[in-house]
């Protein structure tokens, strides 16, 4: 599997036209692409730190953490 990135930007009327030139490396024939994407805008309004501490009230993950690991561990072999 070969992945390539691109930014592009999506105009007002939402129609995307790819013009791509892929490097040798990449296969000739058939292939299956999946477009993936992820808008600039969500990822600016936080990130892995804002949710820090988030959970330590949390009913669910309160209490002894090795009893939490077990009971997780359990729920995994039903």
């Amino acid at each position: 599997m070969e992945t390539l990135k691109k930014i592009v930007t999506i105009p007002k009327n939402h129609h995307l036209k790819l013009d791509v030139t892929l490097p040798e490396s990449f296969p000739t024939g058939e292939v299956e692409m999946v477009i993936f994407f992820s808008s600039k805008k969500r990822k600016e309004k936080g990130n892995l730190l804002s949710l820090a501490g988030k959970l330590k009230n949390s009913s669910n993950f309160s209490g002894d953490p090795l009893t939490l690991q077990k009971k997780l561990r359990d729920e995994w072999e039903k």
